[in-house]
């Protein structure tokens, strides 16, 4: 079990969060991206507290992502 799995087991109502950023070196990349948030809302919103996609420089997307467990 590695440490993350440790964390889950302990009981109490808890809210997991990944960060990932990405490089998109063209405006194509960038809208891949956010088509895949869109599509995480359209099929996947029960499991999302909180999803964010941020244009932060030149060819930088953060996509921030929280869910309940």
């Amino acid at each position: 079990m590695n440490a993350i799995d440790e964390l889950k087991t302990i009981s109490g109502k808890k809210h997991v969060v990944t960060s990932i950023e990405y490089d998109c070196p063209s405006e194509e990349k960038e809208d891949e991206v956010f088509e895949t948030v869109r599509g995480i809302l359209k099929h996947h919103l029960d499991e999302v507290a909180k999803i964010t996609y941020d244009l932060e420089s030149e060819g930088k997307v953060k996509v921030e992502v929280t869910q309940n467990l």
